[in-house]
């Protein structure tokens, strides 16, 4: 059995392993980011941390999600730093048996290396994302996080000025 978290995006039931999850939080108004992507909401404080925030809709789709209160931020590990991925509400943790995940190989048809694997369940096929994959290459992702990481680890500019 393999749990995932199953959440929508776009009206389309995704799942990430839940191995992959951080933690999930109540959708926050975010302070915006100049010059990031368009799917880069802006960053939220978390655990004393900021924490880039990413629209998952906008991101796969290109359309923004839509307010509502059902909206959550799943914080999860993408190479060593954590990010959020706003969702459109959680399904909830689910099981599943090796025999459900299955993998699209045919590059023809697919050719989205983000997309882990398709999950054959009840009430539909589940698409299941690889977070390390779907940010891949995102130049402008990699420079916020590296930029927040650095404020981060940084000395308070004003105890400096004090000092002098």
């Amino acid at each position: 059995m393999e749990k995932q978290i199953v959440f929508l995006s776009k009206k389309q039931e995704l799942s990430i392993p839940i191995e992959k999850i951080n933690k999930i939080i109540q959708w926050q108004e975010t302070i915006p980011v100049p010059e990031t992507s368009t799917f880069v909401l802006g960053v939220i404080e978390h655990n004393e941390h900021v924490l880039p925030v990413i629209d998952l809709n906008d991101r796969l789709y290109g359309i923004p999600t839509e307010v509502s209160n059902e909206m959550k931020i799943i914080i999860v590990q993408w190479k060593e730093e954590y990010l959020g991925l706003l969702v459109e509400s959680i399904r909830g943790i689910m099981d599943f048996e090796k025999n459900q995940f299955e993998l699209m190989e045919n590059e023809v048809t697919f050719d989205k290396n983000y997309i882990e694997s398709f999950i054959k369940a009840e009430n539909g096929i589940i698409i299941q994302l690889n977070v390390d994959t779907l940010f891949e290459g995102n130049i402008m992702l990699d420079k916020l996080l590296r930029a927040l990481e650095i404020a981060d680890t940084a000395e308070d500019p004003h105890e400096e000025l004090a000092e002098e």
